[in-house]
């Protein structure tokens, strides 16, 4: 046998679906009987294991009864994998059909080849620099971890963690290869030995790649077979969380390969990095989502300051001190107030909400100034004047975001845009579940097939949602269609309505519920029920219980929990399989649909997914009003 191909999956269904529909065809092409398919679950709770089992019977699947960590698992594979070469397979990729053709082609054509790792492009169609990579010495993978490579990304003193040296689109011998597409001769395997189990996830395909190395072969990066790899959808890279797991990883590298003043050398470094991309990090994440709040506040402060200011230049009134900040906190709290509860710093920008904002801190500030004593006011023509600069500053804040950061901000459409590419046997399946998911308030485009040609037609869509069925060549080429034309392009897998990777992770859909407008997967979805809630406590704490058993529920006490945000009048039942991936709500006073809990599991789920996937909150204060009566 040629190939053995071994797939370590953890609850990743969607994406294993994917995965293995493109690596079938692949090993098609190799010839019957040249290939085997192995794969090895790490204790999933989303059925993936029957699904495989009832969908490709022919496939050798390997249940764990834990979480063994991806090392262990795939050395599970390869101990019963029967091929002179092994795949080591990530669940998130997807391989053109003729990928395994031309690797094969090409490694047996060089005796000296230990290893092969290929071209990587992510959901949004960017190539992944970790498709070649080089030993991470302690000054590369000081450059890695602190993000000093950005600053000469083809140098190798700087880039000697990706090899940047290289340029992605030469075939060339490289150091180390990526897990998630890590192709070995198994007469290499036999002589370094399998991945180390020490490693949980991450750092193993590096000790393997120089252990290949040590043992007299090379690992070649063969730049003419391109894949989709979706990157690590449990961890995502660049986050915190991974620079912690990455740092475990490197540990252990570090006491393995390294020793006396190089091993210092590279604790402290790796260190040193973790600290750098922590704050790096730190500043990101506040820039991106902060932002439009920070500049709400300052800009409502600023608002309020200048206007007395220039209106006591103007006039010649002297206004204090004191009554001049009071109007400008006034306003930076009316403004904070406004966005919060309308939700206008939620990206992408709504310009209705950004008008309701400038509205709604308009009348916040008249109120504010209402309330305050007449040694802190200043003159009603300059807190009129702030209260209408307040009307337009959220808008015009937001315009000048999407002007300026147009890859970070932009504005949501009214009527959303969105294309199916589909087969034609699946073109009426996902245009029904688009229809169903947005209603009337959407734009569709519905294709047929997966021709280039056709890519023209979606330019200016917002969403494009394509058939996986149409196979791994398609998908890459539609995913990088996608990225060349600014669309976002979402992979659906055969037989499955879910929507996987995409350029934009804003308003992203989840993998079980249903994505549209009035899903609890959004946040402003989740904010118009935190107001029910909100106004509904209340209502009780002046009115306190009502009649019958459930009236008996909305007690002062409740009331206060859920102005707390502990609780909410109505929550998930729960208790059935997949409930982990509901939307996070607090518990609730009482339980959706019918106010009680209810004991079938089946009944429980249906009332849990119409309540997240179809939210309404007339409909909630409707059942909110009949259980306080009955």
């Amino acid at each position: 046998m040629k190939l053995s191909v071994i797939i370590v999956s953890y609850n990743v269904k969607g994406y294993l679906s994917l995965c293995i529909s493109s690596a079938l065809r692949a090993m098609n092409q190799l010839g019957e009987g040249a290939s085997e398919l192995i794969v090895v679950d790490n204790s999933s709770i989303d059925g993936s294991v029957d699904w495989v089992s009832s969908t490709h019977p022919s496939i050798e699947v390997i249940a764990l009864p834990e979480n063994v960590g991806f090392s262990a698992a795939n050395n599970r594979g390869i101990d019963i994998a029967k091929g002179e070469w092994v795949l080591l397979l990530n669940p998130d990729t997807i391989v053109p059909e003729d990928t395994f053709l031309k690797v094969m082609a090409h490694v047996e054509q060089d005796d000296t080849i230990g290893g092969l790792g290929v071209p990587m492009f992510d959901g949004s169609g960017k190539w992944l620099p970790e498709s070649k990579r080089g030993v991470p010495t302690p000054w590369a993978s000081l450059c890695r971890l602190s993000g000093l490579w950005r600053l000469a990304p083809r140098s190798r003193k700087l880039n000697g963690y990706y090899f940047g040296h290289i340029p992605k689109d030469d075939t060339a011998n490289v150091e180390v290869l990526s897990g998630a597409f890590m192709w070995m001769r198994r007469a290499a395997l036999d002589q370094v030995g399998l991945l180390d189990d020490d490693f949980f996830m991450y750092g193993e395909d590096i000790d393997l790649s120089v252990r290949i190395l040590q043992g007299g072969w090379v690992n070649r990066y063969y730049s003419d077979a391109p894949i989709v790899h979706f990157k690590g959808e449990s961890t995502k890279k660049g986050s915190l969380s991974y620079v912690r797991v990455f740092h475990d990883a490197m540990r252990i590298f570090c006491e393995k390969h390294f020793a006396g003043g190089q091993a210092w050398a590279m604790r402290w470094m790796i260190r040193l990095g973790i600290r750098m991309r922590a704050f790096s990090a730190f500043l990101h994440g506040f820039v991106q989502r902060r932002l439009p709040m920070v500049l709400d506040l300052f800009s409502g402060f600023c608002a309020g300051w200048s206007v007395v200011a220039i209106h006591g230049w103007y006039t010649g009134v002297d206004h204090p001190f004191r009554p001049r900040l009071a109007l400008a906190l006034a306003a930076a709290v009316a403004m904070w107030g406004a966005v919060r509860w309308f939700g206008s710093a939620d990206r992408p920008f709504q310009r209705l909400k950004s008008a309701l904002s400038g509205l709604g801190a308009s009348v916040a500030l008249i109120f504010i100034y209402s309330l305050l004593p007449e040694t802190l006011r200043v003159s009603r023509l300059s807190a009129v004047l702030v209260a209408l600069i307040l009307v337009v500053l959220p808008l015009v804040i937001r315009s000048t975001l999407v002007w300026a950061q147009g890859k970070n901000y932009r504005w949501r459409p009214a009527r959303p845009k969105v294309g199916v590419l589909a087969a034609d046997h699946r073109l009426d399946e996902l245009g029904s579940w688009v229809a169903e998911s947005y209603g009337s308030a959407i734009d569709l485009t519905m294709e047929k097939d997966s021709l280039d040609s056709v890519w023209d037609r979606f330019e200016g869509h917002d969403m494009v949602l394509f058939d996986g069925g149409l196979g791994g060549d398609a998908c890459l080429k539609a995913i990088q269609n996608g990225m060349a034309l600014d669309l976002d392009v979402r992979i659906v897998p055969a037989g499955m309505c879910l929507a996987l990777g995409g350029l934009r992770r804003d308003g992203s859909p989840d993998e079980d519920l249903a994505w549209g407008a009035d899903g609890l997967a959004r946040q402003d979805r989740r904010r118009v029920k935190r107001r029910l809630d909100i106004f509904w406590a209340f209502l009780m704490l002046v009115s306190g219980p009502g009649k019958g058993p459930s009236g008996s529920m909305f007690t002062r006490g409740a009331a206060w929990e859920v102005l707390m945000g502990r609780r909410s009048w109505l929550g998930f039942h729960k208790g059935w399989e997949g409930d982990h991936r509901l939307p996070e709500i607090p518990e609730g006073v009482l339980y959706t649909g019918t106010g009680r809990r209810v004991g079938a599991a089946s009944e429980a789920r249906r009332l849990d997914l119409r309540h997240a996937s179809d939210f309404g909150w007339m409909r909630d204060l409707e059942l909110l009003m009949n259980l306080r009566m009955d």
